[in-house]
């Protein structure tokens, strides 16, 4: 019988939400209306019913929300366990040849492990260090924040290290320190230091030329591989792709799993880990160097076959642009963004919680949005908020939504 008598309270469970929803539904409504405007909003009960409703077709621009489809698309195509690769190769004159293949996790304390590996395999001296970041092949197409500093806003590469940013800090004496004990202050960050004033630590963007990103991730490695016991002869900056002349010495791949990876970009929503998973994603088909137009290809390919052709969802615009949300071309609808959300549920715990409550945000001038899940005993409760308008009112339509279970 215990089946049956659970069944029972699940079921007068739903029917008492959905009674308390009907017999305040003017009240509901209205104030879901005063709230999101022409907004959408949608909730569902872990079953799939429908518990609330505004707008379900309202065509909205979704910001950062299309790092949940990104993420699911990943998952399909990659696997949880997929582990990014970076390539280096020796040729007859000593040289080693760094081979970026857009990492977006290649950081300080990866880089000192890549030195140690480098040594226990023999290597004891190399001639010059030559940086190859031609794997992608960017055509100024994914939308940056353009004069920002902001970590978020770092330029895309297919070789770039500690996010494409550097982090400076300053002592009680206010002198110039790596705001990182993991990273070393280089001669390029001295550089970058000069446009700030002392304070507080900050970590800033590398800015929007290639070369210096390059740069600072050939002094890092230049400074690890000499703590291994690796001397590098000629400490000069070079910039080549590879060709026939040189020969694979190593595969390093990195020691995050791409579920890690993604935990880290729907955490803190990074635009920079974001559009380099789209850029790799796209490499995955068409194979290197990636484009931003082969990245939509197979991103249009992988929408479909995961969510099909149903109500809602358009990935001919949803992803089919860039991974960050920045671009204000994209849209989706409430009713699209659920079906997405209903086929993330086995991967919710990836989203950030935030009072029990896992949601993912979506923010730009004028749009304002939410997407997660409300959790309880009997299950996850999904829910999508989209309000494109001057008044940042998803908190409180949030609030409304949990109260109502």
């Amino acid at each position: 019988m215990k089946p049956i008598i659970n069944s029972l309270h699940i079921y007068s469970r739903f029917l008492l939400i959905v009674g308390c929803l009907l017999a305040s539904s003017s009240f509901s409504q209205n104030q879901l209306e005063e709230l999101a405007g022409d907004g959408g909003v949608l909730f569902h009960s872990p079953s799939g019913e429908v518990l609330a409703s505004l707008n379900p077709e309202n065509s909205l621009i979704p910001a950062s929300l299309v790092k949940i489809p990104l993420a699911q698309v990943a998952l399909n195509t990659l696997g949880e366990d997929f582990q990014f690769e970076t390539h280096f190769y020796r040729n007859e004159s000593g040289d080693l040849l760094i081979r970026g293949l857009g990492d977006p996790f290649l950081v300080s304390e990866e880089i000192a492990t890549i030195a140690e590996v480098l040594s226990q395999r023999g290597l004891s001296e190399v001639r010059r260090l030559v940086m190859d970041d031609s794997a992608f092949e960017l055509n100024g197409d994914l939308p940056l924040e353009f004069n920002a500093d902001d970590p978020y806003a770092a330029r895309n590469s297919a070789l770039a290290v500690n996010f494409n940013t550097v982090n400076l800090a300053w002592n009680a004496s206010g002198n110039l320190i790596s705001g990182e004990e993991q990273t070393p202050l280089t001669p390029l960050a001295l550089e970058f230091s000069e446009q700030l004033s002392a304070g507080e630590s900050q970590r800033i963007n590398l800015g929007s030329d290639p070369e210096d990103g390059l740069r600072q991730g050939q002094q890092l490695f230049n400074f690890f591989l000499k703590e291994s016991g690796i001397t590098v002869l000629d400490s000069e900056f070079y910039h080549e792709a590879l060709s026939d002349e040189w020969n694979l010495y190593y595969k390093h791949f990195n020691s995050r799993s791409l579920r890690e990876i993604l935990a880290g970009m729907l955490r803190f929503s990074n635009n920079f880990i974001a559009n380099q998973l789209f850029l790799a994603l796209g490499a995955q088909s068409s194979g290197f160097p990636a484009t931003s137009e082969s990245a939509r290809e197979v991103l249009h390919q992988q929408l479909t076959e995961i969510y099909g052709n149903e109500v809602g969802i358009n990935p001919q615009s949803l992803l089919m642009l860039e991974g960050s949300g920045l671009s204000r071309q994209q849209r989706v609808t409430a009713r699209g963004m659920m079906q997405i959300m209903e086929a993330f549920r086995p991967y919710a715990d990836l989203l950030p919680e935030v009072n029990e409550v896992l949601r993912k945000s979506g923010t730009l001038t004028g749009v304002y949005n939410f997407s997660g899940y409300i959790q309880r005993p009997d299950g996850l409760y999904p829910y999508v908020i989209l309000t494109n308008q001057g008044v940042n009112n998803r908190d409180e339509i949030l609030q409304f939504l949990n109260r109502s279970i």
